[in-house]
């Protein structure tokens, strides 16, 4: 109930982050399914939790000229690579002062950088590896 929604923030500010770094005009951030419980935007970034918050997240984003391939690539990596960049802080963080809480997010961030970037597609949602993987595929 806590650790899975830091993550998964952790995970879709990634996306967001590397819209940023192309230059999107409108980045989107669901977290969780359901009825919206608020809404929060500053400049170009709109932050919306929903009631059932620990069950996913979605980075839309949106930009006038159409993005090209290295684009989405670059945008889809942030993802999965700030969970890792997270599992790296928080590992050193254990090699200091060993904490179960810790141990927990540094597992459930290594878990998320690597499922997602393992190509896949199931009932019609597919990984951050399945996109990269199709987007390379047709070069």
């Amino acid at each position: 109930m806590i650790i899975a929604p830091i993550c998964t923030f952790i995970h879709e500010l990634g996306h967001a982050c590397g819209a940023k770094l192309v230059k999107a005009d409108r980045i989107k951030i669901n977290l969780g399914i359901g009825k919206r419980q608020w809404t929060s935007a500053m400049n170009n970034l709109e932050l919306t939790w929903r009631s059932v918050y620990f069950i996913g997240g979605v980075t839309k984003t949106e930009r006038e000229r159409p993005y090209n391939n290295s684009e989405i690539i670059w945008i889809t990596f942030f993802g999965p690579m700030f969970n890792g960049v997270a599992a790296t802080v928080i590992y050193i963080i254990l090699e200091v002062n060993t904490n179960g809480l810790l141990q927990l997010f540094f597992w459930f961030n290594v878990w998320m950088a690597v499922v997602n970037l393992i190509p896949f597609k199931f009932k019609g949602k597919q990984t951050d590896g399945f996109t990269i993987f199709r987007l390379i595929s047709r070069k």
